[in-house]
Parts: structure tokens; sequence; C-alpha cells
């Protein structure tokens, strides 16, 4: 631009309307509003968008903009996925018209994980115990007393406090808690367990949940193999008594996730676990 448009440029009519909408899923702690921000930058004839996020998971980004003599180079309304930890442009906003007026106002929202995650459904999973050990499954896919609607396909592995915990995939750890020390089944513990979440190559999540006070072994960030200790069982949160819940989880459009099935690897092959079985981990 040249000394004159670019005066122009700083006195428009621009309005920017940045409505951040947080959703969260039970499990998962809250995003911080300023952990994905949208920045603009002075490119010819108009601007850039740039999108940043600091989380270690992917985001969904859905941005809308009301725009005066201006083009997109992307569709409006715009979905994008923005990797963890990273920067990205995401759109170029040009005047169409240098000699009338021009201008912009845009909202946006974002949520955890990617709208565009497929899961691997080949991917025999390992038992999340101790090689060797055994664990009834006291609860199965669509189980009758907390595994329904986008929860039901969880699985809750019979466990004494304190059973060492293993990753059932690789992938990096997104998200720890480990502040709760207790549980029950009245609804006031539901956000209450302490969880490890693990992001998979696919863009889903596993995570396993009720562990005990200061039961994780990781730390965000950190690459996990399959196989390698994360944390040990406990009872908090929304509990009838100790176990280890189990969930592989993908996000959704608008916000939230929804559980996945999977099968795991056994000495019968690779199967879907069956409700009141026990399995032993090899």
């Amino acid at each position: 631009m040249n000394k004159e448009r670019f005066q122009n440029f700083k006195r428009m009519r621009l309005v920017v309307v940045a409505l951040t909408v947080v959703v969260v899923v039970s499990g998962f702690k809250l995003m911080q509003e300023n952990s994905v921000t949208i920045d603009k930058r002075e490119i010819k004839n108009g601007v850039a968008l740039y999108a940043s996020n600091t989380n270690y998971y992917p985001v969904t980004i859905e941005l809308e903009a009301d725009l005066t003599n201006m083009t997109s180079s992307e569709n409006n309304p715009l979905v994008t996925v923005l990797k963890g930890r990273s920067e990205e442009k995401i759109a170029e906003l040009k005047v169409k018209d240098l000699k009338s007026s021009w201008g912009m106002k845009y909202s946006y929202i974002f949520y955890q994980g990617s709208i565009f995650a497929k899961h691997n459904d080949k991917m025999g999973y390992r038992l999340p115990f101790k090689i060797g050990e055994q664990h009834r499954l006291d609860q199965g896919y669509n189980g009758n007393f907390s595994h329904s609607g986008e929860s039901r396909y969880s699985l809750d592995f019979n466990m004494k406090e304190g059973t060492e915990v293993y990753s059932s995939r690789a992938g990096i750890v997104v998200e720890t808690e480990e502040r709760y020390s207790k549980g029950g089944s009245d609804k006031s513990f539901l956000d209450k367990a302490n969880y490890v979440t693990i992001l998979h190559d696919d863009g889903t999540f596993a995570q396993y949940s009720h562990l005990r006070k200061n039961g994780v072994s990781v730390r965000i960030g950190q690459k996990i193999k399959a196989g390698e200790r994360i944390g040990y069982s406990g009872a908090t949160g929304y509990v009838t008594g100790p176990h280890l819940h189990f969930t592989v989880l993908k996000a959704k459009k608008g916000g939230g996730f929804i559980s996945v099935p999977v099968k795991f690897a056994t000495k019968d092959g690779i199967i879907t676990l069956k409700e009141e079985e026990t399995y032993t981990a090899y």
C-alpha cells in the first residue's frame, strides 16, 4: 500500500469482534480464552488473519466475517483446524476497490480437537494395565450405569486403588488432572475425576479417568509409547468404587466429543471386549 492508502486503512471503519466460545467436555480442563487468538497483519491491499494455538492439542476454529468491499481467500464462514502449539495464516482479506471505503468485522469460536479426525479402525489397542495382570470389565459399551449417549463406547476396568495404569496407544499427553481426592455416586462428583488424556496421531484422544490423588506419572507435552506407565488407578469423580474408565474420543462440530468404539489386542486376537469378562494384558 502507498502511504495515503495505508492511512485510509488505519482510519477505516474496522470493527473486530472476537467472540470466543469455550466448549468443555466432562473430564477436559476449561480452555483459557486467550489460548487461541486471531491477529491481523497488514498485507498489500488488505489484511491477513493469523491464528495461534498455545494448547498441546489441535483446535477447530469456526470464523465468520462481515466484509465491506473486501473478499476472502477462504470460504466464509471458515472452518479450519489449527495444530497444537502452532501459528498459521488462515485467511487473506483483500480490498476490492481501493477508492471506496472498506472494512470488516468478524467473530469466531474454537473448541478442542479436530472435527476432521478419522479414527484408525485397524488399530489394536493394548490393554491399559501391566503385562500379566488380569482385570474384569465391569461395564462395557452401552453399559446400563453410565455408558450411554455420546459416552456409550466407554469401558470400566475393575482395579484396586493404586493399580498401575499403562497407555493403550502411542501419542502425546495433552491434559492431566490429579488434585482430587474424593469420589461418589452423587452427580456433584461428575467433574472431579483425575485423569490423563493422550492425543493420537489420527487426531483422536484416549482418556484414562478416576485416577487416585497425585496419581499421574506423566507430564503435558510428553510423547508416550504404547505400554508406558502413565498413572495409578483410583476412585475419584463420579464412581461407585475404584476402577479405570477408558474411552477414545473424537471432536464433534460445535464443540464437545463423541466416543469411538475400539478393539484390543488379546491372546484371542484383536477383539471387541465384552462386559463381565476378564482379560489378561500381554
